[in-house]
């Protein structure tokens, strides 16, 4: 009995989706498919032609056909309708992520942990009390602002009623 060696077809990522979907399809293009995917994995031709339910020599003939014309040997619009449906369903994958990732419920805050010394808390006191005193000093600087513009118009009133009784 002869051994037979497996043969390498070097089917690319793009060509082994098209294949896969195509093995799924109507027969006679699903044996085909079914054979390439098999001896691409490492199958003898005997065991493609088994997987496929083809004979060996339609096999043999097939790899042939591959290995000159790559995905052409399949009819054109065999292969378009395929590679549009693997588009849509790539498309439709990134939405169901993205859509995954904005669904992420945030996760509540966990409360500090008091280590001995109370650091944590300390510090968060820390921040609360800086972030309170810079509201009320723009509340201050504001206030301070408005109280010398009614200074300097009540000055400026004070001027003008002053000048018209010295006439």
């Amino acid at each position: 009995m002869v051994e037979e060696q497996s043969i390498a077809l070097f089917v690319t990522e793009a060509e082994s989706l098209v294949l896969e979907a195509l093995a799924q399809a109507e027969a006679p293009h699903s044996q085909r498919a079914q054979a390439l995917l098999a001896v691409d994995a490492g199958s003898t031709i005997e065991q493609a032609a088994k997987v496929a339910n083809l004979k060996v020599t339609q096999v043999r003939f097939w790899i042939g056909r591959f290995r000159n014309g790559r995905l052409t040997v399949f009819p054109e619009s065999v292969i378009k309708e395929i590679e549009s449906f693997l588009k849509s369903a790539t498309k439709n994958e990134s939405l169901a992520k993205t859509k995954k990732k904005k669904e992420k419920v945030k996760k509540p805050k966990k409360k500090p942990v008091a280590d001995s010394k109370g650091g944590k808390q300390k510090k968060q006191k820390k921040a609360k009390a800086k972030k309170a005193a810079a509201v009320k000093s723009k509340k201050t600087k504001k206030e301070k602002k408005d109280k010398k513009t009614k200074e300097v118009k009540k000055k400026k009133k004070g001027a003008k009623k002053s000048g018209k009784k010295k006439k």
